[in-house]
């Protein structure tokens, strides 16, 4: 086990690169990105920032194209998506080519090997949010599908393993739905509470949503397309998922919860997941 400290100012989405020698880490608070060397841990920055001297506050970065995508804004600032060309270290601040409704809060980025070239956006600071899917190429993105959440901001976005689906809790409505990643249809409901606010899908398909549910169960599990839960967990009294908190692999699930109104105490929850 290695631990690493002080990453990276307001750590916020990770990746890693299609070879899986490299983690890429955004620094929300900042205008660049933390690269660790997975065999050695070693440390590097990529440079992910404007050239006005202003911050661009990096939250989430994808692989698409062969290219890494940056989703990017902070408060009460302008938003985009930008790209890194891996092999040179150049970033582009702007790289959407054509879209419909210009993004305005930084966007969450959501990509699967299923389908290298397509990669959804969904902003995380709107009520209620764009959801994009756009085509990547080696030199920008392009509108395919857009569309509003019924509710608000997204919180987490998950792909089925197939590429067909993406699953957007926003808050409301109080399920989790599931769009068709062709043109953003729902096409599925997954039966939750209020208020949705993470999700995660294994590799088989199995469906684990999150909600804000101090009062109630605070995970779901599902069968790929079910309509009642096969399994659900409550945490407590007062604890909730955080936002994007949830993630599964094999027979585990993890959780990262924590009490309202004392966001810098949060614990790491492991359940079964069948």
């Amino acid at each position: 086990m290695r631990t690493l400290a002080g990453i990276a100012p307001g750590a916020a989405g990770m990746t890693l690169s299609p070879d899986g020698t490299k983690l890429y880490i955004a620094a929300s608070d900042a205008d660049w990105l933390r690269i660790v060397d997975t065999t050695t841990f070693a440390l590097s920055g990529q440079f992910a920032g404007r050239t006005d001297g202003t911050l661009s506050c990096p939250r989430d970065v994808a692989f698409a194209a062969g290219q890494l995508w940056v989703g990017w804004g902070c408060d009460n600032a302008p938003a985009g998506i930008g790209r890194v060309d891996p092999q040179t270290g150049a970033f582009y601040l702007n790289a959407i080519s054509t879209i419909d409704v210009p993004i305005v809060t930084a966007p969450l980025l959501a990509t699967t090997p299923a389908q290298p070239d397509m990669l959804i956006a969904g902003e995380s600071g709107l009520n209620p949010a764009e959801v994009v899917r756009f085509q990547a190429t080696a030199t920008g993105l392009y509108q395919q599908a857009i569309r509003r959440t019924d509710g608000g901001s997204v919180r987490q976005l998950a792909i089925t393993p197939d590429g067909s689906q993406v699953i957007v809790p926003s808050g409301a409505p109080y399920y989790h739905p599931a769009f068709r990643t062709s043109d953003l249809v729902e096409v599925h409901q997954y039966p939750t509470a209020a208020y949705p606010d993470a999700v995660a899908i294994r590799d088989d398909g199995l469906v684990v949503a999150g909600i804000i549910g101090p009062y109630s169960d605070d995970v779901y599990v599902f069968q790929p397309g079910g309509s009642t839960p096969i399994l659900t967990y409550d945490f407590g009294l007062g604890y909730t998922v955080v936002p994007g908190g949830l993630a599964v692999y094999g027979d585990r699930i993890y959780a990262v919860t924590q009490i309202g109104g004392a966001s810098g105490w949060v614990t790491l929850r492991i359940r079964p997941a069948s």
